[in-house]
């Protein structure tokens, strides 16, 4: 899976957005070809390598766009943006940003959002920024969008209904639930078309990924400040998971004893499992004093602890439990019925990260065939894999 991770310190704009997917390797003709077939009289895009505050960065530009002046109302974006020569879902994206847009003003002014006419984001710029930044991750192939914690500036900024404050209407309802900062930087940072992009393009705020990053790029803003570089940073990347592998959190706990007998221990692994372990086990141990006992360990999710560790202190005689936290990579896993001339079977599956599946019949199963044809479980066994989608290639028994 291909994910796009964007660094929002200086603030998230429409343009700073295509300006970053640029700099990551998008090639600008197919948004031409996009722009070109929208037919606005003299709109043509570009993009220039920009350095702010030192660092350099790609700057999306829209030539021939209207001013402040221009009026449109949400069905006449619509049919703009159904004359955009790109893919549905493209164009579909497009539309939902702008009719966040119109949701966002519709609260601001207390009106239906059929009667709200945009006004700055209702201009060319703003409708050719919404529809390259939805082309552009289409483009690059990215499915999932995340982004740091959004920096909305302070101040007050000038538009059609005078002055107000920052972050304006159009942005801050956009910006409900989401993460952001407000760090002293001086005017407008995050934009109502920045803002309805995050709402309808992002996955996940400040998350824990594992990725690998394959290209990087600076999308800059008008201004160059010197305080913090005026860009929006993406990395793109592959996500761990693609490949098969979950990566995830989990505890180990564990515990001493060295008064209870095999059958208790026996007994306390299962329950173990019972109480929701991923897996238990006992490792032989000699205690204080010389003491033959065990070490009891158990796996478990973190919001699965509790009770493992109630069960621990109440039923192994142990006066004390101890917690570990690890990370893990896991494959994916699952089971699948099979049905065989000696009755259904169940097989255990993995996907390696090769992309390969691993398929083993469960035991209890090859345990009950063996019992029912009078042989023995490895007889048993390679009866039941030659029936195993794949072959026995396929099974790690």
């Amino acid at each position: 899976m291909t994910i796009a991770c964007f660094d929002a310190l200086a603030g998230v704009a429409g343009d700073m957005w295509v300006g970053a997917l640029l700099d990551a390797g998008l090639p600008l003709e197919p948004l031409v070809r996009a722009v070109d077939s929208l037919q606005l009289p003299g709109v043509a895009i570009r993009s220039e390598a920009v350095h702010r505050a030192g660092m350099a960065a790609t700057r999306f530009v829209v030539d021939g766009a209207e001013g402040a002046h221009a009026h449109r109302g949400l069905s006449e974006i619509r049919g703009i943006l159904a004359r955009a020569a790109v893919p549905d879902a493209v164009r579909e994206r497009a539309v939902l940003v702008f009719e966040a847009l119109g949701e966002a003003e519709a609260k601001a002014h207390g009106i239906p959002v059929e009667q709200v006419h945009f006004h700055e984001v209702g201009a060319v710029d703003a409708i050719v920024d919404i529809l390259c930044a939805c082309l552009g991750l289409h483009e690059l192939g990215v499915e999932r969008v995340y982004v740091s914690e959004v920096e909305v500036g302070s101040g007050s900024v000038s538009c059609a209904h005078g002055l107000l404050p920052l972050p304006a209407p159009g942005a801050l309802f956009n910006l409900l639930g989401v993460p952001v900062r407000r760090s002293g930087l001086r005017g407008e940072r995050t934009t109502p078309t920045g803002a309805a992009l995050l709402k309808v393009l992002c996955d996940g705020y400040e998350p824990t990924l594992r990725f690998v990053p394959t290209a990087t790029g600076m999308g800059a803003g008008t201004r160059d400040d010197r305080a913090i570089p005026n860009v929006l940073r993406v990395t793109l990347g592959r996500e761990r998971s693609e490949a098969g592998v979950r990566h995830e959190s989990i505890d180990e706990v564990a515990c001493n004893v060295d008064t209870a007998d095999g059958e208790q221990l026996g007994w306390l692994l299962a329950e173990l499992l019972r109480r929701g372990a991923v897996d238990a086990w006992a490792v032989p141990a000699t205690m204080k004093k010389g003491r033959p006992g065990h070490v009891i360990h158990a796996l478990v999710a973190p919001d699965a602890r509790a009770g493992v560790v109630e069960l621990l202190l109440e039923e192994s005689t142990s006066l004390g439990v101890r917690t570990r936290p690890w990370e893990r990579d896991v494959l994916d896993r699952w089971t699948e019925p099979l049905d065989t001339e000696w009755g259904p079977v169940q097989l255990k599956c993995a996907r390696l990260p090769s992309g390969r599946v691993l398929r083993r019949p469960e035991d209890d199963d090859v345990v009950r065939i063996a019992a029912a044809l009078g042989v023995g479980r490895r007889d048993a066994l390679e009866r039941l894999l030659r029936c195993v989608p794949g072959g026995p290639g396929s099974t790690d028994a």
